[in-house]
């Protein structure tokens, strides 16, 4: 056992990425009841009571506390081998400080062993959710859309499919559009399938706590622990398994009401009525070639991953540091990245998955560029530069239900580190522009993966034959850059391979009622902005990829010592997220549901991650449902209705926990609709 542990430490060492503010006292009830219900903590009057802020904890009590919450991981044979795999799993990040304190006769902080228990409570499995056993959902042909639906989404990413679900599960008939052939954006689309969660409390919360829940129930009959991102830290899925998780909450939340999904189809124009949307023109490519189809709607939400839709509907929106009557196409926005998912193949890569030749544009100074960030190596560190082959695959690890046995070692991951690629409003605003970066990041991770078996000499690792990307959009894509650009046709097998979509960071945000700014978000001068309409909660921290700097940022939204210094910063935990920034200024019948909420760059850098985008997409459904119901526009509608939904749908609204109440009990949700009553703001 000690043996396996010390692998799994030298594998695996990683740095905290949260745990940086102090829980409340509310939260660290939760956390220590969480983890005695499961049986990994005894004694929980003693920890409530010494586990806080002031507090101390007797030495032999949290040495064997540490045993004990170690088991939520495996279950381990000496406290040697408890205190390596708490370090290995990134519970705890000084162990010095434990071997010499949990000790008879010494003592440890309140507040350092809250932080210990808050870090094992996060890392619990959910337990399945009702939809488990839930049909997929299967996307219907654009030649059966109705007339007229209550609801129409653009973008079938995590905040589309948020909307729709919350939409859908409160009555509304919900037409889904998805302009690929693969829904899930960011999440699965695009690759990114390492949950980026800032704290304990993300996996508590609506949407986001039911998709985790069908991820263990998927991954756990199997023998896999799908916690194996950043280090074994965060929750990660397969792309393919993803995808059709989301598809069983959608065909749960279609139940025998109407929610069809249309893919390759797209919102090309609305109609609308004075300042009102009232319906949208839809072109699909399917079969049988283009065509165009007229669809009314009562709200039009935009959840496409650029936000494409804003600018059709007149309402005025922010892109990069401008905004839409002032357009400067050069202005700087986060980098994107194209991703690929990549694995180990124990027999061997496919011939076609190798490459034999320098792909185009492989020149000395991308060699120098990937020498300078990338080296072999089994060695993980927490230095920045260069990153070990072992630091590589660990950082966006998924679990591989494609061999037996659970990681470590990692053996699928994707390719999203330094492959990054400068960006601009241009990509926003201009197709053409959007899709000559796009092949240029494409290209970029091409070279990546040439680097990683040429240099490195993983000739043993290619981009990932069996996630389903090789779909006939996808290879269409392909298919019309190559016959552009022929001497890339010897990697047209490989390309196939790749994420269809970009992972997009930065999109058109509306101009709403309300601006969520950084200094309302920030977590360590203070505390965040509890709003009293918050219908939503973010945790993640501000990570801004490139244009982090004065020249780039809306300094008459933030400021510039708002920037982060590190990862981290500004804090990292819960922060509110209002009902008014969903609002545009005048338009009515449309609603934002993704990354295009109200919000300066800066908070966009932390609401951006899949948790969030999937949260916020529910509290746009639950806004558009409401209002229909009650034949309102949402400008009009009553936020506390709507937290009233949020709250019965398992959605946490209070950024400080609920004193003495547990997640999802009647007194849970009024306790919070009390607390955000009486709140700041």
């Amino acid at each position: 056992m000690a043996g396996r542990v010390a692998r799994i430490l030298r594998a695996s060492a990683w740095v905290v990425f949260w745990g940086l503010g102090v829980a409340s006292a509310a939260r660290v009830d939760d956390d220590i009841a969480a983890l005695a219900e499961r049986g990994f903590l005894s004694e929980p009057a003693y920890w409530a009571a010494h586990a806080v802020e002031g507090g101390k904890c007797e030495g032999a009590k949290v040495a064997k506390m540490l045993e004990e919450v170690a088991g939520v991981f495996q279950k381990v044979g000496a406290p040697g081998d408890a205190m390596a795999l708490l370090v290995a799993r990134g519970v705890i990040g000084a162990p010095e400080y434990w071997t010499q304190n949990a000790v008879p006769g010494g003592s440890c902080s309140g507040k350092n062993v809250a932080a210990v228990l808050g870090r094992c409570a996060a890392r619990l499995p959910v337990e399945p959710p009702k939809s488990e056993g839930a049909q997929a959902l299967e996307p219907v042909s654009a030649e059966t859309m109705r007339e007229s639906y209550e609801v129409v989404i653009a973008g079938a990413g995590t905040g589309g499919i948020g909307a729709a679900v919350q939409a859908a599960r409160l009555g509304r008939s919900v037409l889904l559009l998805e302009e690929t052939d693969w829904i899930g954006g960011q999440m699965a689309a695009a690759a990114v399938t390492s949950m980026d969660e800032g704290g304990t409390l993300v996996r508590e919360r609506g949407l986001y706590r039911e998709l985790c829940g069908l991820i263990f129930a998927h991954y756990r009959p199997l023998g896999i622990d799908p916690i194996t991102a950043y280090g074994f830290r965060h929750v990660c899925v397969e792309p393919r398994v993803g995808r059709r998780l989301l598809l069983t909450m959608l065909g749960d939340a279609r139940g025998s009401g109407v929610l069809d999904l249309v893919l390759r189809a797209r919102v090309v124009k609305v109609a609308k009525e004075g300042d009102a949307v009232t319906g949208a023109e839809i072109e699909s490519n399917g079969v049988g070639g283009r065509r165009t189809h007229r669809v009314a709607s009562r709200v039009l939400i935009d959840a496409t991953e650029w936000g494409d839709v804003i600018p059709l509907t007149g309402a005025r929106y922010r892109a990069g540091n401008c905004t839409s009557d002032a357009i400067d196409p050069s202005r700087r926005v986060q980098d994107n990245t194209w991703t690929a998912v990549v694995k180990r193949y124990p027999r061997g890569v496919p011939e076609e998955l190798l490459i034999g030749q320098k792909p185009p544009g492989y020149t000395d100074g991308v060699h120098a560029l990937f020498v300078r960030s990338l080296v072999d190596g089994d060695k993980v560190g927490t230095d920045d530069r260069p990153w070990t082959w072992a630091r590589f695959i660990g950082y966006r690890g998924m679990p591989d239900s494609s061999r037996e046995g659970d990681a470590p070692p990692i053996t699928r991951t994707h390719l999203n580190f330094n492959n990054d690629f400068r960006s601009t409003v241009a990509e926003m605003e201009d197709p053409a522009a959007r899709l000559a970066t796009g092949r240029a990041m494409r290209l970029k991770t091409l070279h990546l993966l040439y680097y990683i078996q040429k240099t490195l000499g993983k000739t043993d690792w290619s981009v990932a034959n069996d996630e389903g990307y090789d779909s006939p959009y996808n290879r269409a894509e392909i298919d019309a850059w190559i016959s552009g650009q022929p001497d890339l046709a010897p990697f047209r097998a490989i390309l196939y391979h790749f994420s269809p979509i970009p992972y997009v960071r930065e999109s058109r945000r509306i101009i709403g009622l309300r601006t969520l700014t950084a200094r309302e978000i920030d977590r360590t001068a203070g505390r965040p902005v509890q709003f009293a309409h918050a219908v939503a909660i973010g945790d993640y921290p501000v990570d801004m990829h490139g244009s982090c700097a004065a020249p780039y940022l809306e300094l008459d939204l933030d400021r510039e010592s708002d920037i982060p210094k590190k990862f981290g910063g500004h804090g990292v935990g819960p922060f509110s997220i209002p009902f008014e920034c969903f609002i545009p200024e005048k338009i009515d019948g449309f609603l934002p549901a993704e990354k295009n909420i109200s919000q300066s760059r800066m908070v966009n850098g932390a609401t951006r991650l899949q948790p969030h985008t999937l949260l916020m997409g529910q509290a746009a459904g639950a806004i558009a449902a409401l209002a229909i119901e009650r034949g309102v526009q949402p400008r009009q509608l009553d936020p506390v209705i709507v937290q009233r939904a949020l709250l019965d749908a398992g959605d946490t609204l209070c950024i400080d926990g609920v004193p003495g109440a547990r997640w999802g009990t009647a007194e849970w949700r009024d306790r919070q609709l009390e607390m955000l009553r009486n709140g700041v703001r």
